[in-house]
């Protein structure tokens, strides 16, 4: 007759499994703990950088994205094996903080935070693991408010100004511009660095990187549609002027700065993002629907 009940060895495998798995959680938690504690100036000037900046206010949302992704894929994770070789990155990211704390570079402190998690990653689970969460944690990179970001909008503005105005000139409307200023008759519309493209920029450029992560085809025609991505952003802003303009022309001044402005906005985005579901059609990239169940 056969005991259903475990033997003594099996007995010791499972709470030897038990304690492991405690003790890993137990120095898990520790190690948050104090990256926490060392990093809480940055991660302070993080957030307050997403709730004061137009540019990033998206940023709360990519550390959530990035974990669903890496959620799916936690069958993937639990074969990895520690290897010192994530050292290599923890070097990086403690210089990368050491010139954050002594020049006061703030963008340095959660770029080094990023650098440490992908060391301590490869150091804990190997390369393998770090291989399969690429592209998660190279998305958080969207939450970086980066210092050129300001003089880009400046030049997003020159560029949309110009080109809205030789485009509406080609319509024959009587056009004038100067700065960030488009005259049209008595009107004077100005072009603020809201209203520069910006903002539709990045979070397009995130979204795109999205798109092209769900996509099956060659590496390099999906890094493609991440970089025209930013032309199409661009071209997306400038017809979103012409059309304000065009609407005033058509209707009144009003109309145009008043309630189409604001409907315009998530108008062009979405056709922009269709114009990038365009382009990964005609690239013949297809969604991977076998990775969003995984």
């Amino acid at each position: 007759m056969q005991s259903s009940l475990p033997s003594q060895e099996e007995g010791k495998s499972g709470k030897y499994s038990d304690a492991t798995g405690r003790r890993n959680i137990i120095i898990a938690v520790a190690i948050a703990l104090v990256i926490c504690l060392v990093y809480w100036p940055s991660l302070r000037w993080l957030v307050s950088s997403w709730m004061s900046s137009d540019y990033y206010s998206h940023g709360f949302l990519v550390p959530i994205v990035s974990a669903a992704i890496i959620w799916t894929k936690r069958e993937q994770l639990k074969t990895g094996k520690p290897s010192l070789s994530g050292i290599l990155w923890i070097v990086p990211a403690a210089v990368l903080y050491a010139v954050n704390a002594f020049l006061e570079i703030r963008v340095l402190g959660p770029l080094s935070l990023l650098v440490l998690i992908v060391g301590l990653i490869w150091l804990l689970r190997g390369s393998r693991t770090v291989q399969t969460l690429v592209f998660p944690l190279v998305f958080l990179l969207f939450l970086l408010p980066l210092p050129f970001m300001p003089d880009l909008a400046y030049r997003l503005q020159e560029i949309s100004v110009f080109s809205s105005s030789r485009l509406l000139e080609t319509f024959g409307l009587p056009i004038t511009s100067a700065g960030s200023e488009i005259y049209f008759r008595t009107d004077v519309f100005s072009v603020g660095i809201p209203c520069s493209g910006i903002n539709s920029l990045v979070a397009l450029l995130a979204l795109a990187a999205l798109y092209a992560f769900i996509l099956q085809g060659p590496l390099f025609r999906r890094i493609s549609i991440c970089v025209l991505a930013f032309p199409v952003a661009v071209i997306a802003n400038i017809l979103r002027i012409v059309s304000i303009i065009i609407v005033a022309n058509s209707f009144n001044v009003q109309t145009a700065v008043g309630w189409y402005h604001d409907i315009s906005n998530p108008i062009f985005f979405a056709i922009a993002f269709m114009a990038i579901v365009l382009i990964g059609w005609l690239m013949k990239c297809k969604i991977n629907y076998g990775l969003l169940r995984k």
